[in-house]
């Protein structure tokens, strides 16, 4: 059995060549909060399809707590269809996790 040392895995790579420009601070009990609720939340019909919107949305997030992505877009980049993307929207919407701007 051959044995990696710390520094030669692919995630630690990674984490030494990742110099971000800017933090975004989001408290990590909302985190943890929002995707409690998503997940027992019976009036969430795709539970799973929900919280991976809602990972894709605050890892894509900008440093102005902003994204500019359509459910077209999403559904695409998830690999998800349009009609279930547009439900998940919803569902975050009415959990006041997405604002959409006028």
């Amino acid at each position: 059995m051959e044995y990696q040392h710390f520094g030669e895995n692919f995630g630690s790579n990674i984490l030494h060549q990742w110099k971000p420009d800017f933090f975004i601070r989001f408290n990590q009990q909302y985190i943890l909060l929002i995707s409690e609720k998503i997940s027992t939340d019976t009036n969430c019909k795709f539970r799973q399809v929900t919280l991976r919107v809602f990972i894709y949305l605050l890892a894509n997030i900008d440093n102005e707590g902003k994204i500019s992505i359509n459910a077209r877009q999403l559904s695409k980049n998830l690999g998800v269809h349009y009609d279930t993307i547009t439900k998940c929207i919803k569902y975050l919407k009415d959990i006041d996790f997405i604002k959409t701007e006028k």
